[in-house]
């Protein structure tokens, strides 16, 4: 059964130099799984790496349950399974290496076998964003991606940036749109991707319906990133025939958004998280990548 093993390469000394960076993320934890998501999510993290000057810590857990079998007699390890699931994960260390090798960023690679989502909390814990993929299922025994997510971001207090469907090219400094509702979520996810916001060519504000009692105005929001030097637009759209979620990929279109910023919100009910119906439909099906935070 594997054990934990890091891999480390070193910064070079062009990307070690401070003044040529601009500050906030330093450290991008990167989930490895071998899905279709993962060269996205590589490209991703690498265009984060370099504009930042960070450090990917790429992380790859094989499922515990994954070594298992289950029959009428109980549950035991299967040794043939234990050889086929370490010569997969031995072949996408040797590929992610090879294909990260010659990048200008800084990387270490941790393969580890237990349950995905305490590695990730706890090596979120000491990391400045999170990149993951979104796929429906990872194994026949596994959890629902969905399910995945909302475990992350209910628990975790770093935020994520999750792969979107069409996501070939991403680039930190193009534009972006932020889905605000004024919820301390919202506020949340907003304070936490400044340093992104500083690097985008475009920041607008989408606001779906009227405000409620008790949120936060969108003006207060203007205000806010001001004072961090992020100039950011207003757009004030009603409610028309389409969801909100639709009105927000539809600004995001407009805009040719690198990427939305929102709060993910989400309440625990027999073990399962079950989010608003905003942020779900937005998980499940948004073009460009989601920044999220609870």
């Amino acid at each position: 059964m594997q054990t934990a093993e890091l891999v480390m390469t070193q910064p070079s000394r062009q990307m070690m130099e401070p003044a040529e960076v601009p500050a906030g993320i330093k450290t991008i934890l990167v989930r490895i799984h071998d899905d279709e998501g993962l060269e996205n999510v590589l490209q991703i993290a690498l265009s984060l790496g370099r504009a930042f000057g960070a450090h990917l810590h790429l992380l790859h857990v094989t499922a515990i349950e994954a070594y298992t079998v289950t029959d009428a007699f109980g549950t035991f390890v299967n040794a043939e399974i234990v050889q086929v699931l370490e010569e997969e994960a031995g072949n996408l260390k040797t590929r992610i290496e090879r294909q990260l090798t010659g990048e200008d960023v800084a990387w270490d690679y941790e393969e580890v076998t237990g349950t995905l989502i305490p590695h990730l909390i706890q090596d979120a814990a000491l990391a400045d964003l999170v990149v993951v993929s979104r796929q429906p299922f990872e194994r026949g025994f596994s959890t629902p991606a969905i399910t995945l997510l909302g475990d992350l971001i209910h628990r975790s207090r770093t935020p994520l940036l999750v792969v979107g469907d069409g996501t070939d090219d991403f680039d930190p400094f193009g534009a972006v749109t932020v889905a605000w509702n004024g919820s301390y979520e919202s506020a949340n996810a907003l304070r936490l991707a400044v340093p992104l916001l500083k690097l985008a060519s475009r920041v607008r504000l989408v606001t779906v319906d009227e405000p409620k009692e008790g949120q936060f105005p969108s003006t207060t929001a203007l205000e806010y990133l001001s004072r961090h030097g992020v100039h950011a637009e207003l757009h004030q759209r009603g409610r028309f025939m389409d969801t909100i979620e639709q009105e927000i990929l539809d600004e995001a279109a407009k805009d040719g958004a690198s990427y939305i910023v929102m709060g993910g919100y989400s309440h625990s009910r027999a073990g399962e998280f079950l989010f608003g119906g905003v942020t779900r439909s937005l998980l499940k099906k948004s073009p460009v990548p989601l920044f999220v935070a609870h």
